[in-house]
């Protein structure tokens, strides 16, 4: 190869001039039939290249830019003399003479970006330098019409590929990691310089949580790392911020360029949080497109979220559901494991009577039920518990999972505490005047609550075509059958827990009092239950 200089301008001819005009709606037709069509790049370069050869009266023509994976290749047309011609063309361009002939390179590109070369290979000698310049003028009107069309193609795939990438991120099952990685990635390819993602908590949808972002770095999150003017807004505004416009939050950012994008479902009215996004120099078409799509990635990944924290909340305390959602591996926290839990049962004393005779409605009943049960269940998550179950009236209440942190100890003591506030808010509820007029009427001497705490191994975990969080075991059973012999404001603690709270150095364990060790038999039950009393 024999490089050679490119050649200076020669003098436009009429006869060029019209050459070039036809040159140019020739091939400017030949690409818009293309993209009718919605040819790949490979059909459109085998539509063109043959009628580009013809008119150029050259001998080859190739094309190295990337498909629309992303990937670089090569398309080529027309004799090479058994050259690959993408490594002609990878060299510098401008004229180069070869044994094959004259070949000459351009670089496709829009605006200052590069998304390709364009070279075509004459016979023979380069010529004199007017046919050079003819020939560089040529290449340039191809050239014109091939950069603009190969730059819509890279933008739409690297569009696509960026909507991917930020989709893979978002499937992340910690929803606020896979969230940061999303915005880093969008950032790294649009100007981004402020991004504020305001959304429901999925139990609590009057409790507003935020992630905000500087060039595509988090900057403030609710809770950890609170932003003090945002954290005013919510407490002037709460959910309304989800609504209208963003005019409340354009002045939060100091008049800047800001768009709102809501992100809504469609299954319910109420919206799901909101992007808003904010620039000094406002934001390209471009990116307006890829935040859009961001939003409605989003939206179906917070349904997700939501749904699946809605679903442990059955189970678990807000606590415990961040701490699993947290670990990208949550889920074998949840799988079936044999471990020895602590076990509270809890059930209304005298509530079929009170039901027969102390309600004039099954409405009344459940509004009832509903108030007692909520504040168990809150005693047994205030003590790290997790709700099991209501079977009827009786709230079943299990210590140690999910995680299994704690010994048989701390079990059974956050057990027998959770006992006692059950104990106490049940008692508390005989001063209200609705519930003593209650008591009165089906001839009970106040409002109380049977309790069995046991400490036994139990196969915990998600079960049930509804993965309902529960537990198998023998000591399930004999946990119930404990119970239901308690009376009156009792709690009955079995053999095991007893044992274990002797163990304890808590001040409160260490204060409660304990009747004589006490053998029932009791019915399906192979050994008669050995338990305690434990003295108010």
């Amino acid at each position: 190869m024999t490089p050679a200089p490119t050649a200076p301008p020669a003098e436009l001819s009429l006869e060029e001039y019209r050459f070039l005009r036809q040159l140019g709606r020739v091939t400017d037709d030949l690409l818009e039939e293309s993209l009718r069509e919605r040819e790949t790049l490979t059909q459109c370069f085998q539509r063109c290249f043959p009628t580009l050869l013809q008119h150029l009266g050259a001998r080859a023509i190739a094309v190295t830019t990337r498909d629309e994976e992303l990937v670089e290749q090569t398309w080529s047309e027309g004799d090479w003399g058994g050259v690959f011609p993408g490594g002609l063309l990878a060299g510098p361009t401008g004229l180069s003479v070869h044994d094959t002939g004259t070949l000459l390179t351009q670089t496709l590109d829009v605006a200052g970006s590069p998304v390709g070369t364009l070279g075509v290979l004459w016979a023979g000698p380069p010529g004199d330098a007017g046919v050079t310049a003819r020939r560089l003028r040529a290449l340039d009107v191809v050239a014109e019409e091939l950069d603009t069309v190969l730059m819509l193609v890279h933008t739409a795939s690297e569009k696509h590929q960026l909507i991917l990438q930020c989709n893979e991120h978002l499937a992340n099952p910690v929803f606020e990691a896979g969230m940061d990685h999303a915005v880093r990635t969008l950032a790294q390819r649009v100007r981004l310089p402020g991004f504020l993602l305001l959304y429901r908590d999925a139990v609590q949808p009057h409790v507003l949580h935020y992630r905000t972002y500087r060039h595509g770095q988090l900057e403030y999150e609710s809770g950890e790392q609170p932003s003090a003017p945002l954290e005013s807004l919510l407490g002037q505004h709460g959910t309304r911020l989800l609504h209208g416009d963003a005019g409340v939050l354009k002045r939060l950012f100091d008049g800047r360029t800001t768009e709102a994008v809501l992100i809504s479902a469609a299954t319910r009215s109420e919206p799901l949080g909101k992007i808003v996004v904010w620039s000094n120099e406002g934001f390209s078409a471009y990116a307006m497109d890829l935040i859009r799509v961001l939003a409605s990635t989003l939206s179906q990944r917070l349904l997700d979220y939501n749904r699946e924290r809605i679903h442990l909340s059955q189970f678990f305390p807000t606590g415990a559901i961040d701490a699993l959602l947290e670990d990208p591996d949550y889920a074998r926290h949840l799988r079936a494991q044999e471990q020895e839990v602590g076990i509270l049962f809890a059930d209304i004393n005298g509530f079929t009577r009170i039901c027969e005779q102390g309600f004039d409605s099954p409405r009344s009943i459940g509004r009832f039920v509903d108030e007692w049960s909520a504040r168990a269940v809150d005693c047994i998550w205030a003590h790290g518990g997790v709700f099991d179950k209501m079977v009827g009236d009786c709230v079943i209440g299990l210590f140690g999972p999910p995680f299994f942190q704690s010994d048989r100890v701390r079990r059974a003591e956050a057990a027998v505490r959770a006992a006692n506030d059950i104990q106490a808010f049940t008692a508390e509820l005989s001063a209200r005047e609705e519930v003593a007029a209650l008591c009165r009427r089906v001839k009970l001497p106040g409002l109380g609550v049977a309790v069995g705490v046991n400490l036994a191994t139990a196969n915990c975990g998600l079960f049930g075509p509804n993965r309902n969080y529960t537990a198998f075991s023998s000591g399930m059973n004999q946990t119930a059958r404990l119970q239901s012999l308690a009376g009156f404001r009792e709690t009955l603690v079995m053999e095991s827990v007893h044992e274990a709270l002797k163990q304890s150095r808590e001040p409160f364990v260490r204060k409660l009092q304990f009747g004589p060790l006490t053998e029932t038999p009791v019915k399906n039950v192979a050994q008669p239950l050995r338990h305690y009393q434990l003295k108010s």
